[in-house]
């Protein structure tokens, strides 16, 4: 029994690495067991761990990577049913704990494996030949047409103009046609109508803002840092501001991802380059720092930079290799290596001197005030101390015995005692306060007078980056960790990439002389957006589409995978593609390609025979109905009750919360403004996004919670949707505000108050039952014309794109 275990077992669970914390030297190790408990029940072979897991009956089987041999496995279930007698340590041979770690770090890739669909390299396949040739307006089409072909579908008719023009003033703006703006694409009868209307939209700062929000989603963008406290980040809109300018000037995509990983590298000296990096910071602030949590702050970086930019989730590889695709452990801690020596950096955005000036009045600032503080807490100290005092007499006996003891001499148990002693308490610094003498508190209301008065000569917050950097050209060393964990380090780690798909390793030069980092996130940037890799090109044209078309072609987004769904149209999306490519990046090219399709300008309307062919619309024989977004219902009623500030960029605006959802949490505030304010009037993406106090209106409408990569939206459909489109107070307000246009614009006639109301929020007339019934409610008292508007906003065609 000793040579089986020493030969297979304690290469991962022996002296040198204990997997699971599982240690099976000996048979008190055993009875005790690990993470998952006692490994052995000795007279029980059904009941110990060691057996089951060995035999097969428990998965993973052990040892990894084979089976034992029947006769092995008997002797194993004997020995455990004789009581698993075991008169001295077990001793593995020597080298096989250090040939054991070298194994579970080497996962060859087989030719079979980079054969699958999303790791090939991108072909170029010719537009298919179609019947009805004349259907087709771009080379989408005649994929679209010939997929509908062979699953005997027909595509549905193009859509009438006025919904055509609604859905793509939604699409690419996220805000309504105003009448004027309808009837200029109406009466327009030219043959290239379209296209310049689709070139008119592309061209506005508002198309950066509806497209710069799909992007924010997916690199889990937020102006606070979550957690407990979630603290402000009072500069991170800068990155925001650069998203959206950066999509309007179509800045092209291998650029634009190539900045956001190593701008600093790139272009040390440009502030927008810098700026950029902020994609880095965007993760959770962890308020213990310990080797743990940055292990879990680079994961972060890790798996959203390989979600986002390759569409795998090479986050499962942290502890052990990927269990479906071909992403060996190894390939992990390499890429997790390209950042391991990255550090935050908040970079002024100011010349040195007004950064000397504010160094200089910070530290005078401080100086004036720290005899003060001293004197403060001088004064509170003996009642605090008194207080502590009175809670530890309450302890239990063995507590205070390891508080007594000296800290040199304490047992683990005392020391885990008096931790949590000094971590925790029943009384606040309001209490300490409170128990002060009235001459006592009356000299700290004085002193604290004094801070507060000092404190206010402060200088305001510093404009800057959010940027990242690292400590120097030579990069922090960095390991392979088995299971992931910090205690069991491996091999040091040099960077690389995602090895399925790079047949030929990339180089990862020295830094120029004089960096000021590695130039590792360079030289990984440069390969991420290489046309040699695959899966760059083919991710984002993925996601452009899924935008435009309800559902991405590949219906995971984000997981290019076996455990993903496989293309609808494979041969389209290698097309695409290959598009993508030939034009340089640009995504305003691609979403032209789009919008110019006729699959985009099909109506949305079910028929029976599509319906029962293909009930999920999969390949797309109409054009999908999308409910907006929260923020763009937001938007819409404000564009229609004409209150919308177009102003664009700039620190996150504030507008009301009740108090009650966040009060009393651990120091979290949110600086609402009323709805009348015309400062919370701004496009819903320059909300302040704090990603503990969501704004409820966006919140039920499946706004994600910036916690990690969102690469698509919910879309639920619940009751306080409903509930809160008839209840909160800011759509009570705009619907207020609704009205009063239509008095403005349509004068007292109910008829052309309905009819106008119809025009700005569905840019269609009512027909004439619609105008009867709400001419009829108009006349139902003094707010029937708010509660009318109101309607407006509950209703389906509102909040859907047609």
């Amino acid at each position: 029994m000793s040579e089986i275990v020493a030969s297979n077992c304690l290469g991962c669970h022996g002296a040198a690495i204990k997997m699971s914390d599982l240690d099976l030297r000996t048979r008190e190790s055993m009875l005790k067991g690990g993470m998952s408990g006692a490994a052995l029940a000795p007279g029980d072979p059904m009941k110990s761990k060691i057996y089951r897991h060995v035999a097969g009956i428990d998965q993973p089987r052990m040892p990894p990577g084979k089976k034992l041999q029947d006769w092995q496995i008997t002797v194993v279930s004997r020995w455990i049913g004789t009581g698993a007698p075991l008169d001295k340590p077990i001793e593995a041979p020597a080298d096989t704990a250090k040939k054991a770690m070298a194994a579970m770090e080497e996962r060859p890739i087989s030719e079979e494996e980079r054969q699958f669909w999303s790791f090939r390299p991108i072909a170029r396949p010719e537009p298919p030949t179609i019947a009805d040739a004349g259907w087709a307006r771009t080379p989408i089409d005649a994929f679209v047409r010939k997929t509908l072909a062979d699953h005997k579908l027909k595509p549905s008719p193009a859509a009438g103009r006025r919904a055509l023009v609604r859905r793509v003033y939604l699409d690419v703006w996220g805000l309504p046609p105003t009448p004027a703006q309808v009837d200029a694409f109406l009466n327009d009868k030219r043959a290239d109508a379209w296209e310049k209307l689709v070139d008119q939209l592309l061209a506005s700062p508002h198309y950066g803002e509806r497209w710069g929000s799909h992007w924010l989603d997916l690199v889990r963008y937020a102006d606070s840092g979550g957690f407990e406290y979630d603290r402000d980040r009072p500069d991170a809109w800068r990155y925001r501001d650069w998203v959206i300018q950066s999509i309007a000037n179509d800045l092209p995509y291998d650029q634009f991802v190539r900045l956001q990983l190593a701008g600093d590298e790139i272009a040390p000296n440009d502030k927008n380059a810098l700026i950029a990096t902020g994609f880095l910071r965007h993760g959770l602030d962890h308020n213990v720092k310990s080797e743990m949590t940055r292990m879990d702050e680079l994961d972060d970086l890790v798996v959203t930079t390989s979600n986002s930019f390759l569409g795998v989730t090479a986050g499962c590889a942290r502890c052990h290799n990927h269990k479906f695709d071909p992403i060996p452990q190894k390939d992990y801690y390499r890429i997790q290596a390209v950042f391991f020596s990255t550090k935050d950096n908040d970079v002024p955005l100011v010349d040195e001197d007004t950064v000397r000036r504010y160094q200089a009045d910070n530290k005078r600032i401080d100086e004036l005030e720290k005899p003060l503080k001293e004197a403060a807490e001088a004064l509170k100290k003996p009642y605090r101390d008194r207080k502590i005092a009175e809670e530890r007499a309450k302890l239990p006996d063995y507590v205070r015995e390891a508080l007594r003891t000296p800290p040199g001499k304490r047992t683990e148990g005392q020391k885990l005692n008096v931790i949590q002693v000094e971590k925790t308490s029943n009384f606040t610094e309001a209490d300490v306060v409170a128990s002060m003498s009235a001459e006592d508190r009356a000299r700290l209301e004085d002193l604290e007078r004094q801070i507060k008065a000092i404190e206010k000569t402060r200088p305001g917050h510093l404009p800057s980056a959010m940027a990242i950097s690292e400590g120097g050209a030579t990069p922090d060393p960095s390991y392979f960790l088995y299971r992931g964990s910090p205690d069991s380090k491996g091999s040091l780690m040099q960077p690389g990439v995602l090895s399925v798909v790079a047949r030929h390793e990339p180089e990862f030069p020295p830094p120029p002389p004089g960096a000021k980092s590695s130039y590792r996130r360079k030289a990984f940037a440069e390969w991420l957006t290489s046309r040699q890799n695959p899966l760059f090109a083919r991710v984002m044209v993925n996601r452009i589409w899924q935008h435009h078309f309800g559902e991405g072609i590949v219906r995971t987004p984000s997981n290019f995978g076996k455990t993903g769904e496989r293309p609808a149209y494979p041969e389209l999306l290698d097309w695409l593609a290959s598009e993508f490519i030939r034009k340089n990046y640009s995504m305003k090219a691609m979403h032209k390609l789009m919008l110019m399709s006729a699959a985009y300008r099909m109506s949305s309307d079910d028929y029976a025979a599509g319906v029962a062919a293909d009930p999920e619309n999969r390949f797309l024989w109409r054009m999908p109905r999308q409910r907006l977004e929260g923020e763009i219902i937001r938007d819409n009623m404000l564009a229609v009750s004409g209150t919308l500030d177009a102003k664009t960029g700039g620190p996150g605006v504030f507008p009301f919360i009740d108090p009650s959802l966040f009060q009393g949490s651990s120091g979290r505030t949110w600086a609402g403004k009323p709805d009348s304010d015309p400062n919370t009037w701004r496009r819903s993406i320059y909300i302040h996004s704090k990603r503990s106090i969501p704004l409820p209106m966006l919140e039920v409408f499946d706004k994600p919670d910036g916690i990690s990569s969102c690469p698509r939206r919910n879309r639920s459909t619940i009751a306080p949707q409903a509930l809160i489109l008839m209840n909160n107070s800011f759509v009570r307000f705009e619907a207020e505000q609704f009205a009063r246009r239509l008095e403005r614009e349509a004068g007292a006639d109910s008829g052309k108050q309905v009819e106008l109301a119809f025009t700005l929020a569905f840019q269609r007339r009512p027909d004439a039952a619609e105008k009867a019934t709400a001419v009829k409610f108009l006349d139902g008292g003094k707010e029937s014309l708010q509660d009318f508007c109101q309607a407006i906003f509950n209703s389906n065609e509102f909040v859907y794109a047609p």
